[in-house]
């Protein structure tokens, strides 16, 4: 058995393992980059990239078996690249194998057992696994076989309203197939706020996609290719199933690891680890989707450069608290959110203490010219001040939108200094501005009204918090 060193072993070459290992590199250390499957992990792979890929393409017209082609060819395009980048990093070695920890900084891959002071766990998640009585394993789907069909089914069944659920029913609607979706959840993407949530239940019902909410599977019929459910009645059935795609949530990838050995702690929804992705183990950091909380690509960039940080320029004083991670889930129309938005900031904060402005994007002129139905800027502030708290975009770029009004709760930039700023017009980023000088009229054309609400909301008792 061979033993070689290195500076650090990043377990796992998808997003977060690429961002530790690539940002480690180009500071001069030794990296042993080790991947099980396939570089690029799963947002190249089965996540973000093709089903990105295929919600484009849905909505342009043509074939549907030949969109399923070219998301398989843009995936394996993308991939090559990465695998190009880490040729051209000389720092980096890439290992094939699967990686298990014999001690907190060794790693045995095969015959070869690597030492490190630094091993990073980014070994991300799966598809959890739900078993539906008499659904044949060749009509079962998660993300992960989805995108190597050679045939779009026709009626497709989905087992899960969240982010992934939602985004192949608006792909596979918007390519002529009849879909369901199937959850137990009141509502469509219970994660996001209501009112972005009941809006894009709308949009889908328009679009003919079925929904069964608060609904669980009961069974399959192969005969009859129908799905039976439990709605705590009467049931209800789904005929001419031709496949269910289950998106129920995610299973972080932790079994094989031996973390126990290591003396690492897991719990079901991953390993825990603090801001800088520390684990309880000196010099064991994990980052991504193996960890709880948010399970977004940029989530996992965002803690990979934090551990890069550390690493690296641990002589670097921290720089206040991580920045603030916005949500987007990319259907028609998108939806994002970020902070504490809807019901959440109610939850947290006096109800007096805040103001929620919304502007309904039908009714501006952006809006017009584009025949907006539906859509609309929301941000919740602390009265007086303008210091946001969260925020839901609904409509066209509401991904791109969210990244401005992320940027200003970053840097704690008031409603009032947003009013200052000049908008492109006709554009949807100036909707934002309209929201900013809404509270800036209810401000400061009342600013003795404001101010006395804003004190007493600070000093009427204990309960709550404190603007």
């Amino acid at each position: 058995m061979s033993e070689r060193g290195f500076d650090a072993v990043v377990i796992g070459a998808g997003s977060g393992g690429l961002t530790v290992a690539i940002g480690l590199a180009g500071f001069g250390r030794r990296i042993a980059l080790v991947e099980g499957d396939r570089v690029g992990g799963e947002c190249t792979n089965t996540g973000c990239i093709p089903s990105k890929r295929l919600l484009h393409l849905s909505r342009h017209g043509g074939n549907p078996d030949d969109h399923l082609r070219k998301v398989r060819a843009t995936r394996d395009l993308i991939r090559e690249e990465e695998l190009a980048e880490l040729a051209h990093t000389p720092l980096i070695t890439l290992i094939e194998g699967r990686a298990v920890l014999d001690a907190a900084r060794r790693v045995r891959v095969g015959d070869t057992v690597l030492g490190a002071r630094h091993v990073i766990v980014a070994t991300g998640s799966r598809a959890r696994e739900v078993e539906i009585p008499g659904l044949p394993p060749e009509r079962t789907l998660t993300n992960a076989s989805l995108f190597e069909l050679e045939h779009a089914p026709g009626h497709l069944a989905i087992l899960g309203a969240g982010a992934i659920g939602l985004e192949m029913a608006d792909a596979f609607s918007r390519m002529g197939g009849r879909v369901t979706i199937v959850d137990v959840a009141p509502r469509v993407l219970p994660p996001a706020p209501a009112a972005a949530s009941e809006a894009l239940a709308r949009a889908l019902e328009r679009r003919g996609v079925t929904t069964h909410l608060g609904c669980r599977v009961t069974g399959y019929d192969a005969d009859a290719r129908s799905l039976a459910l439990d709605d705590g009645d009467a049931g209800r059935v789904v005929d001419d199933v031709d496949a269910v795609l289950v998106a129920v949530g995610r299973t972080p990838n932790t079994d094989w690891l031996g973390l126990e050995d290591a003396g690492v702690v897991t719990t079901p929804d991953g390993i825990p680890v603090d801001r800088w992705g520390r684990t309880n183990v000196r010099g064991v950091w994990a980052v991504g989707d193996v960890t709880p909380g948010s399970r977004e690509t940029h989530a996992a960039n965002a803690l990979g450069r934090r551990i890069v940080q550390r690493i690296a320029l641990p002589w670097l004083p921290p720089l206040g608290a991580p920045p603030l991670i916005p949500h987007a889930v990319f259907t028609d129309p998108e939806v994002a959110w970020v902070g504490l938005a809807g019901d959440d900031a109610g939850e947290r904060y006096r109800p007096d203490a805040l103001v929620t402005i919304s502007v309904p994007l039908s009714g501006t002129d952006r809006g017009r010219t584009d025949g907006l139905a539906e859509g609309f800027v929301e941000i919740t502030a602390v009265r007086l001040t303008g210091r946001i708290v969260g925020a839901t975009v609904v409509g066209p770029a509401a991904s791109e939108l969210i990244a401005l009004i992320t940027l200003a709760m970053n840097r704690r930039t008031s409603l009032l200094r947003l009013s200052r700023q000049v908008y492109a017009y006709p554009t949807f980023a100036g909707v934002i501005g309209r929201v900013a000088d809404e509270f800036a009229r209810r401000t400061l054309g009342d600013l003795a009204g404001e101010t006395r609400g804003y004190l007493a909301s600070r000093f009427r008792g204990p309960a709550g918090r404190r603007p």
